[in-house]
């Protein structure tokens, strides 16, 4: 249930709105440079800010065995999007405090982790139905 509810929470006009932009127009590969295009209260700092929200939430009930990981990082997009995330992620934190987007890391390492242990294509890594 709390993975249903999790997803609904994030499925609102402004978080769609949010990953369009990141797919479509997001175009920094440095903090220093999304910091330039996308200043402080922008459209895209915004947009980013939604982006990383929903990320550190999970990562809080993931890393806290409330949120199955399984079942999360099976409909999850980190995995794809933490490399034009990451330098964001990692300057935005040193930038201001260890402690900004930490579970949005841990999330995203232990995704790494999940797909090199856990998962296994065309689905062979789930449970088998009777």
């Amino acid at each position: 249930m709390l993975l249903l509810e999790f997803l609904e929470s994030q499925n609102t006009p402004e978080n769609r709105e949010a990953f369009v932009w990141f797919a479509k127009d997001f175009k920094a590969k440095t903090y220093k440079e999304y910091k330039t295009k996308y200043p402080e209260n922008s459209p895209g700092f915004n947009s980013m800010n939604q982006i990383l929200s929903g990320f550190e939430t999970a990562g809080v009930l993931v890393s806290h065995g409330l949120l199955n990981e399984n079942l999360y990082f099976d409909v999850s997009g980190i995995g794809f999007l933490w490399p034009r995330l990451e330098p964001i992620v990692l300057g935005a934190q040193k930038e201001a405090d260890p402690s900004l987007w930490e579970n949005v890391i841990w999330l995203a390492n232990r995704q790494k982790w999940w797909k090199k242990h856990v998962w296994k294509p065309n689905g062979k890594w789930k449970q088998k139905l009777p």
